[in-house]
């Protein structure tokens, strides 16, 4: 609530029609992120999103929902990997992770030939997995997938209209099935092997995933001009305590989180 409460404050104090988003965070519900995209978009024809340092896991979703993606060699994105509260209520796992323990586990026992001789691995899946939770979370993954399959011809792909190559015409299912192509990529958490894993904007950019991001570091003012601002939103929420904030042309608002 409080992110469109200072959308829409903004809105009716500007009539720009673009919005610049610097974002930084370690990720969270893919659900909140279609949430916010659904009210930047209500009133926004463009959205841009700036990455100073990181935008893990859900955060990675909502960046790919922008029509731009501005990074530096520093700047990275993470795996598209939604995170869960723990068991032990201790903080938020990655789901991807959870999965591929119970993927590994079930690969053990499925191959083994004398029963007896995985029962600590039987053991440790009935008491620690849940299945509707490892549901939910397989639903999450392919939510997250889905939505980039989305938004990454809507938005970002748009203007992707020949191709580097050869100059022919791109079509929409060109757009659509690039855009599969990076969201299986990026969702794959055995190509990553960590949820905190940093995926920098050369590898972004290589012949491996294809996906178009600006490079703010390439003009020494702007790249200056962002620094100096980010590292003011770091220090006040160090300060302060803030585990998230909103800063806008309007004012500061602290968020739940």
């Amino acid at each position: 609530d409080e992110f469109r409460i200072v959308i829409e404050l903004l809105k009716t104090s500007s009539e720009n029609s673009r919005l610049i988003v610097m974002l930084e965070t370690n990720g969270g519900y893919i659900e909140t992120v279609e949430r916010l995209v659904v009210v930047m978009r209500r009133h926004y024809s463009e959205v841009f999103f700036i990455i100073p340092n990181y935008a893990y896991s859900a955060g990675t979703v909502l960046a790919l929902s922008g029509d731009r993606i501005y990074m530096d060699y520093y700047s990275v994105l993470g795996p598209i990997d939604p995170q869960f509260p723990g068991d032990d209520g201790s903080g938020a796992v990655p789901g991807a992770g959870y999965l591929a323990k119970f993927e590994e586990l079930t690969e053990v026992i499925n191959k083994a030939k004398d029963p007896g001789k995985v029962r600590a691995e039987l053991s440790y899946l009935i008491k620690r997995f849940d299945p509707a939770k490892l549901f939910h979370i397989e639903q999450s993954i392919e939510h997250g997938q889905s939505l980039i399959m989305e938004w990454l011809p809507k938005y970002k792909l748009k203007d992707w209209v020949t191709t580097q190559s050869t100059g022919k015409p791109v079509t929409d299912s060109m757009r659509k099935k690039r855009a599969k192509e990076i969201a299986g990529k990026l969702g794959d958490a055995k190509k990553w092997h960590s949820h905190g894993r940093g995926i920098s904007m050369q590898r972004l950019r290589s012949e491996d995933i294809k996906l178009q991001i600006e490079d703010f570091g390439a003009e020494a003012e702007t790249s200056q001009a962002i620094r100096n601002y980010h590292g003011l939103c770091v220090d006040h929420a160090g300060r302060n305590g803030l585990n998230a904030f909103i800063h806008a042309s309007n004012g500061l608002r602290s968020i739940s989180t």
